[in-house]
């Protein structure tokens, strides 16, 4: 089985920052994707979504925005049309289950300036989810099953070889932690993981002052049994990745999360 996936032209800045996003080790729990907030401002629909995915991860609860997490349940946040009389803006949240059923409701409330909720102040939407994020974390902990480590499979970043400067260190360090920013299953020992990730990178010259770089990833079962293979290429400035490959490892790795999430959940349903 095998699947490409071009490198992002240009290559883009990790949303995240980089390694020094607080990346927190999370329990093996059903997970949640956290929908835009409804009925607020365009600058903090999106954002807050965001923010407060990573504030439930702080929580112990797998979050994320995207699709990553296989059957998770859905938290949706809905503004309400007034502010109440002491001036908070009251947001009431829904957890549903997968076939869609609303399974807990529950509404905090909020002060914040007028001027800073239209902009999506960002110091703001941090304070709001740090607020929320322990009331919604107790309430999902309370309805989220379960899951038993040995019945769903894990993913480790075992090593990658080939690339020039930093880049086989680099690489994994972004890789383990897009994966784990976007709530997929981390064995705490990657040489224990049930579908290991080995990469080879490999650059050779090409036209005029570009060099093609071409990336293999090989995931493999706990035996060394091969279980798919992902390629990525492009072409970029000669030596520009002979030092420090910097956000260019979390541009590469968050390409591949989609294809990674995919075949982790083929191997779930057999």
């Amino acid at each position: 089985m095998a699947a490409c996936g071009p490198l992002p032209k240009p290559f883009r800045a990790d949303p995240a920052g980089g390694a020094e996003h607080p990346f927190v080790a999370m329990q093996d729990n059903a997970g949640v994707v956290v929908a835009p907030l409804i009925g607020a401002p365009p600058a903090v629909a999106g954002p807050m979504a965001e923010i407060m995915a990573a504030a439930l991860r702080r929580e112990d609860i797998p979050a994320t925005t995207s699709s990553a997490i296989k059957d998770a349940f859905l938290l949706e946040g809905q503004v309400g049309l007034a502010r109440l009389p002491n001036g908070a803006v009251p947001i009431m949240w829904t957890l549903s289950d997968r076939e869609g059923r609303a399974v807990e409701t529950l509404t905090t409330e909020h002060l914040v300036l007028p001027a800073a909720w239209r902009a999506g102040d960002a110091e703001m939407l941090q304070a709001l989810a740090a607020s929320a994020a322990p009331l919604i974390a107790r309430t999902l902990q309370a309805n989220l099953p379960a899951v038993a480590a040995e019945d769903s499979p894990t993913l480790g970043v075992v090593a990658v070889e080939g690339a020039p400067g930093n880049g086989n260190i680099a690489l994994r360090v972004a890789f383990d932690a897009v994966l784990r920013n976007a709530g997929l299953p981390l064995a705490a020992d990657p040489g224990a993981a049930t579908v290991q990730i080995f990469g080879t990178v490999r650059v050779t010259p090409g036209a005029g002052p570009k060099a093609k770089v071409a990336i293999e990833w090989v995931l493999r079962d706990a035996r060394g049994g091969e279980i798919a293979v992902l390629n990525q290429s492009n072409a970029i400035e000669r030596g520009r990745l002979d030092g420090q490959w910097g956000s260019l490892a979390y541009d590469v790795t968050n390409a591949m999360v989609d294809s990674v999430a995919r075949m982790l959940r083929a191997i779930d349903d057999r």
